[in-house]
């Protein structure tokens, strides 16, 4: 998939790094990794010299918020919001590692590769 285009493979790179972290939330705050993964994207914000904070609403239930100045103070925010958390997934019933964000036939695959960590991966690597 890495053809050259730094944006793209920065984007696929994400993705896949989401993916491999297990942020199944099984409804009950028991999930194992939000709180891993959260921290993972506010790395990648202070990187880029962008103050993040995770906040959480139950330990480990994780939220990351950074703010971009604008050049206009008067002007309306604009928000970008995504989530990492997903549905849990059974190895047994996939036929590629869930987690295991690999690429095949030209596709980025694992639970949350169209819901919603792609688009996580896509406005992470837009602001970065």
């Amino acid at each position: 998939m890495a053809d050259g285009n730094v944006a793209e493979d920065e984007v696929v790179r994400i993705c896949q790094e989401l993916i491999r972290i297990d942020t199944s939330n099984p409804g009950d705050n028991s999930g194992p990794g939000e709180r891993v993964a959260a921290e993972y994207v506010a790395g990648l914000l202070d990187e880029v010299g962008l103050e993040a904070r995770i906040y959480e609403s139950h330990p480990g239930r994780a939220s990351v918020i950074a703010r971009i100045e604008g050049t206009d103070p008067g002007r309306d925010a604009l928000l970008l919001h995504g989530h990492l958390d997903v549905v849990p997934a059974r190895a047994e019933d996939w036929t590629r590692d869930p987690f295991g964000g690999e690429i095949a036939d030209g596709c980025v695959w694992g639970r949350g590769a169209v819901d919603m960590k792609d688009m996580d991966a896509m406005m992470l690597a837009v602001v970065r």
